[in-house]
């Protein structure tokens, strides 16, 4: 997806009194909206356009307004963050280019506190409070500490070219942020708006009732348990033989989505979430999971999963058919065993049992097409995908919604979020595979693109096509893929999946699960989003 650029230079008010005559016109603005982030550049240019006409400030400060519509959507989400989960992003050009020795390293800037420009005062007031604080040029140090969950929020001091990088991380990972425009430009010898900088340096709001999602601290949480000792502790199992596949089942490798967002989807509805019942849902979810895997395996003749031997290459078909029903029965015990009200009990075993005959469905309609050489027609296979992929994340999204007392309209748009996720995450998996040769097209002969194709040719060259299938000529196929460019065409499908994603939980009452299931969106789609 490409990103969008704003198309004017930053020109900020020289007069602190329009400077925050402007902050305060726009943050009061949205605090009557209620507007809660995140919110798309488009909304943001938009808005700034309508609040330029309606006060009388000069278009030239349109980017100015912008930034501060940004910062009024994200103020109230960064004043619930603790300082010493924040970050203090800081130019170098703040620096005097005549009297500054301060050398560098792989972060930034290493200033010698030498009193010769505003950068130690900033570094000072902000790591007495508990940030961190960088000097540099970039956003690519910040971007890679959001990521590895050591920080919650970014306060960005910078040029047009630094705030515009930090907005693009701000929409591909929800990163609740500030932004600061400097006073001058110039790329040396820049002034910084003290005040206001302190300001959002000391903004704290510990009143209002946003609960923050940690994705990373959930995530540790939630897959702390797929250890040997725990499993067996959790399902109370024996050391014999066929337990002890099944529970190498379960410790096999994966990107445990599912897992994950069945707790999170849990702690963000439950008042008083219970660790014992997360790890319930979350352990439920996951047998599910590998019996379907394991089943699949069998099915689609795979030798090889992780890397590794499937379960049916390595104890033969019978044992691996049992060990898959043997975690689908712990699945079900798991949720009935769970400290859960009967109602609650009552919904969720009718949400797996729906889930599992519909993933049995798409299942059946694969390899009923592959049995009798047929190549299904894009709808057919997005319905497919629908029928496996995004049934899976539904039933894990959903689990964690209803034991965590979720309303109906939240499930609802929940569900309708599964459904764009599951499509997506199906469609990057096929374009991953066509891009290493080796995948669903060879192994199966089923895919996406191998439709995409099938939907764009001839008669005469379908019969080809089916010829080139059946005697293994995969480099013609490739071939003719590449010729029509079907993988570009792949990679828009997959970009409109996501917007549909996001648009689908506009309206979720529930901030902290809001930005969750968008960074969500960004760590699993993040070339795309």
């Amino acid at each position: 997806m490409e990103k969008q650029q704003l198309d004017f230079v930053l020109a900020v008010p020289g007069e602190r009194k329009l400077r925050d005559d402007i902050r305060r016109v726009v943050n009061d603005f949205f605090v009557r909206n209620g507007m809660m982030p995140p919110v798309s550049y488009e909304y943001l240019d938009k808005i700034s356009d309508q609040l330029i006409h309606l006060n009388g400030w000069d278009i030239k400060y349109r980017a100015f307004v912008m930034v501060c519509s940004g910062n009024a959507v994200w103020r109230k989400v960064v004043g619930t963050i603790p300082y010493n989960r924040r970050i203090l992003l800081l130019p170098q050009c703040l620096k005097s280019s005549i009297s500054c020795k301060a050398g560098y390293d792989q972060f930034g800037l290493l200033c010698e506190n030498c009193e010769k420009c505003t950068i130690p005062d900033y570094i000072d007031e902000a790591e007495k409070l508990g940030y961190i604080v960088l000097v540099t040029e970039g956003t690519t140090v910040t971007t890679q500490l959001v990521e590895s969950g050591k920080i919650d929020a970014v306060i960005g001091v910078g040029c047009m070219e630094v705030l515009q990088k930090m907005f693009d991380s701000v929409q591909k990972y929800s990163i609740p942020a500030i932004g600061i425009p400097l006073l001058n430009c110039g790329c040396k010898d820049t002034l910084g708006d003290s005040k206001w900088i302190k300001e959002e340096l000391y903004h704290l709001n510990q009143s209002n009732n946003i609960q923050l999602l940690n994705l990373n601290q959930i995530k540790i949480k939630a897959l702390s348990i797929f250890d040997e000792v725990q499993l067996k502790a959790i399902l109370g199992i024996s050391d014999n033989e066929m337990e002890a596949i099944a529970i190498k089942t379960l410790l096999l490798g994966g990107n445990r989505h599912r897992v994950v967002l069945a707790a999170m989807a849990y702690e963000a509805f439950c008042e008083r979430p219970i660790h014992e019942i997360l790890v319930r849902l979350a352990l439920s979810v996951e047998c599910f999971h590998k019996a379907s895997l394991v089943h699949d395996d069998i099915e689609d003749n795979d030798n090889l999963r992780y890397g590794k031997e499937t379960i049916h290459a390595e104890h033969g078909i019978a044992t691996a058919i049992n060990t898959g029903d043997f975690l689908i029965g712990e699945g079900y015990r798991l949720i009935a065993e769970a400290n859960i009200s009967p109602e609650t009990a009552v919904q969720s075993f009718k949400l797996l049992s729906l889930g599992h005959r519909t993933l049995s469905v798409g299942q059946g309609t694969e390899l009923v097409s592959i049995t009798n050489g047929k190549i299904l027609s894009i709808d057919q296979m997005l319905k497919v995908f629908e029928q496996k992929t995004a049934t899976a994340f539904k039933v894990s999204l959903l689990l964690g919604a209803i034991v965590g007392g979720a309303d109906t309209k939240s499930i609802e748009m929940l569900d309708k979020y599964s459904y764009n996720i599951g499509i997506a995450y199906q469609i990057l998996d096929d374009m991953s595979d066509f891009e290493s040769k080796n995948g669903d097209i060879e192994i199966r002969k089923f895919s996406l693109i191998l439709s995409m194709l099938y939907s764009k040719i001839s008669n005469q060259e379908k019969e080809e096509l089916a010829k080139s299938l059946k005697s293994n000529e995969f480099a013609k196929i490739y071939q003719k893929i590449e010729e029509l460019n079907l993988q570009k065409e792949a990679g828009k499908m997959l970009a409109a999946y996501i917007q549909k994603a996001k648009e689908c939980i506009s309206e979720l009452q529930n901030p902290g699960l809001k930005l969750a299931l968008h960074e969500v969106l960004g760590k699993m789609f993040r070339d795309y989003v």
